[in-house]
């Protein structure tokens, strides 16, 4: 078995602690934006190999990660950690950063499994974490841009699990807690907490879940009860308060 994982965000953080803790089991693909904090950081692992690219930029993504496939065209294990916190009130929020939050959040990890996927399905395996937050599920006043940005990975790792469900590729998202990172310096919790969430989703045989999403240890709901809707017919039964 190919024991290739790539991992986004390694600069910092959960990227930086995932790379140390994976790189004990796997070959990292280590991807990051400060090139020369990632080879300082890593420099002294012979199971790391770092890659400089700003996941902001749909250039250097794309040619960064055209790169990377061609010395690892199957990549079997995949996680899409970086991660963009703009804060601000929607009506304060630059449009500039908003952008940066979606291409960051959601516009890369639709790219990379779009281009890495086609070899899972090739080989029949592959496992996916897109490392997401309880920010789309709380909506906090004064994080707009990044909660919809999480929000909007949430629903497209939801729709690529169904539409891997033929296959033995598993793509969940998984939310690391209230750590310390360069997003939230004064968090309670270490980076290394979520280690044991991520090597659960990491091994999950065929049977194994896929779509869902994981916290600390725990498989949280990522929507409301809707049993008793017909959406095609536009009605919903008694348990459902009419206004209309």
């Amino acid at each position: 078995m190919n024991d290739s994982v790539l991992i986004t965000g390694v600069s910092s953080g959960v990227g930086l602690s995932l790379t140390e803790h994976l790189s004990q089991k796997y070959h990292v693909l280590a991807v990051g934006r400060q090139e020369k904090v990632i080879q300082e950081a890593f420099r002294h692992n012979k199971n790391v190999t770092t890659y400089c690219m700003d996941l902001a930029k749909p250039e250097e993504l794309e040619g960064g990660l055209e790169h990377i496939l061609e010395s690892y065209p199957y990549i079997p294990y995949v996680i899409n950690n970086a991660g963009v916190n703009r804060g601000g009130t929607f009506d304060s929020l630059d449009m500039d950063d908003v952008m940066r939050s979606f291409r960051v959040n959601f516009f890369a990890p639709l790219y990379i499994l779009k281009k890495t996927i086609p070899a899972m399905k090739a080989n029949n395996f592959g496992r996916v974490i897109n490392v997401t937050s309880g920010a789309p599920l709380n909506c906090f006043p004064g994080y707009g841009a990044y909660s919809s940005s999480k929000g909007a990975l949430n629903a497209f790792t939801v729709t690529a699990a169904k539409e891997c469900s033929d296959y033995n590729i598993k793509i969940n998202l998984m939310s690391p807690g209230p750590v310390r990172s360069n997003m939230a310096l004064d968090a309670p919790m270490p980076p290394s907490v979520c280690h044991p969430t991520v090597d659960y989703l990491l091994s999950l045989d065929e049977n194994g879940p896929s779509g869902r999403f994981f916290w600390l240890g725990y498989e949280i709901p990522l929507f409301p009860e809707l049993e008793g809707i017909r959406w095609l017919e536009g009605k919903a039964d008694e348990r459902y308060r009419r206004v209309l």
